[in-house]
């Protein structure tokens, strides 16, 4: 799965419906939505850092990543 908005809407949509129908605890649908908001934060910060490069030609911004 990539992690992109279309695809962090539908898990949890996804994880929302399976609560409904009792074929998930709250507690993993709680753990389901920790994760997709994690990954909406990476997300966001990888959208920060875009910005940011793109505004100011000679930032240097360390590569956490690797």
């Amino acid at each position: 799965m990539k992690a992109n908005t279309k695809n962090l809407f539908k898990k949890a949509f996804e994880t929302l419906e399976l609560l409904q129908q009792k074929k998930i605890t709250p507690e993993d649908a709680k753990a389901v939505s920790n994760i997709v908001k994690q990954a909406n934060n990476l997300l966001k910060y990888e959208l920060d850092k875009a910005k940011a490069i793109e505004k100011f030609e000679n930032i240097e911004i360390k590569n956490i990543e690797e």
